[in-house]
């Protein structure tokens, strides 16, 4: 079975530049999420021989050897390229294309699995902390999208957001507990009163950009909850 990419509407568009994020709640099918599901495991089966700026753990130091609390693979499609051969990747790319125009491109992509009851949340932050790390000057608009390859709920991690931050400046940001060796940055300017949280089915996604303030919780359940990110970007004119 196949599922057609959306059209997205004049309002979802002005949603998404407006707000901040977006939500679809579906742009794949069980068989092509199991397929996906298959690969990704392929990738974090083998998470501690991977190099170690690719498998990092988002819920502790970067790099170690103990449990780990939120494994991150960088560049998944680099390490699986049967990835971008996905149902999933194809409705992902024309969205984006719809978001971005004709010049969007594939910047970036990452999954990120939280094990049951992992007691880490992903702190609040806004995605433009991370490169402007290294290029302070550093100017990106994109759209990232997250998929869950199972159903989220508050309690498992579901994304939230703060609307209407895409519109704000990049906050200062510090890694988690002013710790170097922790990649994961948060930003402690925020009012999480304010923050939408968006539960989805399996196979929907969130979209949102760089600027776009946005947490998820700790794991609380007793299912892993296992996503993957794509981090589309367009040239600035």
């Amino acid at each position: 079975m196949n599922f057609s990419t959306p059209e997205l509407s004049r309002e979802q568009i002005s949603d998404f530049y407006r707000r901040g994020f977006l939500v679809l709640p579906q742009l794949t099918t069980p068989t092509d999420l199991a397929h996906i599901h298959e690969l990704l495991a392929g990738l974090f089966d083998r998470f501690n021989e991977l190099p170690a700026d690719l498998a990092i753990d988002l819920g502790d130091k970067k790099t170690h050897q103990g449990q780990q609390l939120i494994p991150q693979i960088n560049q998944a499609t680099h390490l699986e390229p049967r990835l971008l051969e996905t149902q999933y990747f194809k409705n992902a790319s024309n969205v984006a294309r719809q978001l971005l125009g004709d010049a969007f491109y594939l910047a970036w992509d990452h999954a990120i699995y939280k094990p049951p009851h992992n007691g880490r949340a992903t702190p609040w932050h806004q995605d433009l902390a991370y490169p402007a790390q290294r290029n302070p000057d550093l100017i990106r608009f994109g759209v990232n999208m997250w998929m869950p390859l199972q159903d989220v709920t508050v309690e498992s991690g579901c994304m939230q957001f703060i609307p209407h931050s895409n519109l704000g400046n990049l906050l200062s940001h510090h890694p988690v507990g002013h710790d170097a060796d922790v990649h994961t940055l948060q930003t402690d300017a925020v009012d999480p009163a304010q923050a939408i949280a968006c539960p989805l089915p399996a196979g929907g996604v969130t979209m949102h950009q760089p600027k776009t303030l946005h947490y998820t919780g700790a794991n609380d359940t007793n299912e892993w909850r296992r996503v993957w990110i794509l981090n589309f970007g367009c040239p600035l004119i």
